[in-house]
């Protein structure tokens, strides 16, 4: 800004004050060579001659004292006065002595921001471990140590010949901090200094030379107000030592009372996902050591699961569907024999998506769900209700207002979408195909902000919460309403296929005992049993036989069948195992059965009863 001035001449950082003699200056360049070509750019102005030119004449300044460069500059630049800004001065006050013993009637501006702003914009900077080299301390004792000194220098010197100016006053309304940096300097105010991006100011290399100053230069046209605050947003004013705030509040800035920023929400919600946890783990009281261990893992695994669905994954402007459940996430009975597919969708002010996909020849069952707030299990379509081609693809509008062909009307809190995937046999048929995508142009790709993760994680911490004290509150309430017994379960309890109607039993036998249950296959499109743990987690599917579905029963030919749980298998061929579990559910699900659900009947004996009665 100074530049514009016509009674000053202002080049970039010629780094030159802080040494005695230029011999010095060269051996403090072999470790910062990027703060060479200030020099060398002051010299092409003064002199008016290109790099080779400004090379040469520089090369015969090597043996010179500093005090020398600056005569031979005023005597090029006539009788304008050299403006030099030189941070490296406020971290070396012997320096700062020396310059005035060499300048008595020196005149100075100090220039102080905010300190949070300092310290972030340091943090950020590009090679910022190599830029801070030579500078004591962190990015904090930087600001702390370079004010201070300014600040006890300045004490020394006439108020007349001196001036502060705070960068947020400059770019808020610059004439007026312009007005006293000028009187300071001992000239009249001229208009020309408003306007920084006027002219040639030394703010870039001339052809052949390096860049130099600050690179943000070029990217804009005017004075930016906003840039007062930017960095403000990381910087969280608890961090600041007692120094930091004393010396902050009297150049203005009071430290106590700024607003904590959005990063601090961020680290908050993590504090609270783990003080949830924690608290969730807290309450694990069931009586079997194995219960209370898979409760910790289950706790684990909702907490990633968690992360995964609103920080990782909550996209709707270009969303993927990712399996929700599989062999390590399990949550609300989830099936061994199905895919879950989930996608996140907004569905707020006129969005369109379009769920398309190829349904395989012969899937047992493809099923498209929409969720709601709190889980809300909204509208649906079978697979009957896709209008597949004979090629099995299809194609499904998802809005809330009425779309040509199939599509799925919504209320307007939707916010996902899952597929699900029923298998007989997994090894041998194929997964349904299926992508989804919003119509129109999707926004610009967000930024990630503080704010919205923050956001992001709090949504992920009521997750953890609900699906953790649903899960708990159904081991409490079907111990003891299903003990040993087959009822007949709201699917609202689970996290339902809602074309299913489930049976569910609260099993408990002793190891010497064995587990019967009897029963009929409902005429379905799917059937099956399987072994959950306390946290309705189902058992160890890879390893263990844990579920039996209709095509692996072996059942009389009029349907019906008897399953055995036993710990060891006592060579029954519908045996399932309980993996070391002495109490668990048993459920049975019916996939869009006709007619009402077979009842199922559960008898418990001792080992050596069934072994006689065989």
């Amino acid at each position: 800004m100074l530049a514009g001035h016509p009674r000053l001449w202002v080049p970039p950082e010629m780094v030159i004050a802080p040494f005695e003699t230029m011999a010095e200056r060269a051996a403090h360049m072999e470790k910062r060579f990027w703060e060479k070509t200030g020099l060398r750019r002051a010299i092409m102005d003064a002199l008016g001659v290109d790099v080779d030119g400004a090379k040469t004449a520089e090369a015969a300044l090597d043996e010179k004292a500093i005090p020398e460069v600056y005569a031979f500059l005023q005597q090029r630049i006539g009788d304008r006065t050299i403006v030099d800004k030189c941070p490296h001065l406020s971290v070396t006050p012997v320096a700062l002595e020396r310059v005035l013993r060499w300048f008595p009637e020196a005149r100075f501006v100090w220039i102080v921001r905010h300190p949070g702003s300092v310290i972030r914009s340091l943090e950020n900077m590009p090679m910022a471990e190599v830029m801070l080299q030579g500078y004591e301390g962190d990015a904090e004792r930087m600001w702390l140590e370079s004010n201070r000194n300014a600040e006890q220098f300045l004490e020394g010197i006439p108020k007349d010949r001196w001036a502060v100016v705070r960068y947020e006053d400059l770019v808020a309304d610059p004439r007026p901090p312009m007005e006293r940096a000028c009187a300071a300097l001992g000239v009249a105010f001229d208009a020309a200094v408003l306007d920084p991006y006027e002219g040639d100011r030394m703010r870039e290399g001339a052809k052949g030379a390096r860049a130099i100053g600050d690179p943000n230069m070029a990217g804009r046209g005017k004075i930016d107000a906003e840039l007062a605050t930017s960095w403000l947003e990381g910087f969280d004013p608890r961090r600041a030592s007692a120094e930091t705030k004393a010396l902050a509040a009297r150049l203005g800035y009071d430290l106590d009372s700024m607003p904590l920023p959005p990063i601090t929400k961020v680290s908050e919600g993590i504090a609270s996902l783990f003080e949830i946890a924690k608290e969730l783990e807290a309450t694990i009281k069931l009586p079997m050591d194995v219960d209370a261990v898979e409760g910790r893992r289950f706790l684990l695994r909702m907490l990633s699961a968690s992360i995964d669905t609103f920080v990782e994954g909550d996209d709707a402007d270009r969303p993927v569907f990712r399996h929700a459940e599989g062999p390590t996430r399990k949550m609300f009975a989830d099936c061994p024999d199905t895919n879950y597919l989930r996608a996140p969708i907004r569905v707020d002010g006129g969005r369109v998506y379009r769920l398309s996909g190829r349904i395989p020849a012969g899937a047992l069952y493809v099923g498209v769900v929409l969720y709601g707030k709190g889980g809300r299990v909204a509208r649906r379509l079978a697979d009957r209700d896709l209008e597949a081609d004979a090629d099995g693809r299809f194609e499904v509008k998802i809005a809330v207002e009425p779309q040509p062909g199939p599509w799925l009307r919504c209320d307007g809190d939707e916010n996902a979408v899952i597929v699900r995937q029923y298998f007989a046999d997994r090894a041998r048929e194929p997964e349904v195909e299926v992508e989804l995508a919003l119509l129109g142009d999707p926004p610009p790709a967000r930024e990630m902000k503080a704010g919205d993760v923050a956001r992001q994680i709090e949504r992920a911490g009521r997750m953890l919460r609900s699906v953790f004290d649903r899960t708990y509150q159904a081991y409490r309430m079907g111990s003891q309403m299903a003990l040993n017994r087959f009822v007949e379960l709201p699917a609202e309890s689970l996290f339902p296929t809602p074309d299913n109607r489930y049976q569910i039993c609260w099993y408990r036998f002793g190891f010497d005992q064995i587990m019967l249950v009897r029963g009929k296959m409902p005429k379905a499109r799917y059937f099956s049993l399987t072994l959950y743990n306390a946290w309705l987690e189902s058992l160890d599917y890879e390893r263990r036989r844990v579920i039996l579905n209709h095509s692996q029963i072996v059942a009389a030919p009029d349907g019906s069948y008897e399953i055995c749980l036993a710990q060891q298998n006592p060579g029954h061929p519908n045996w399932l195992d309980p993996c070391g579990h002495a109490a668990g559910y048993l459920v049975s699900r019916s996939l869009l059965p006709e007619g009402e659900l077979p009842s199922i009947e559960v008898e418990v004996l001792y080992r050596k009863e069934y072994a006689a009665r065989r």
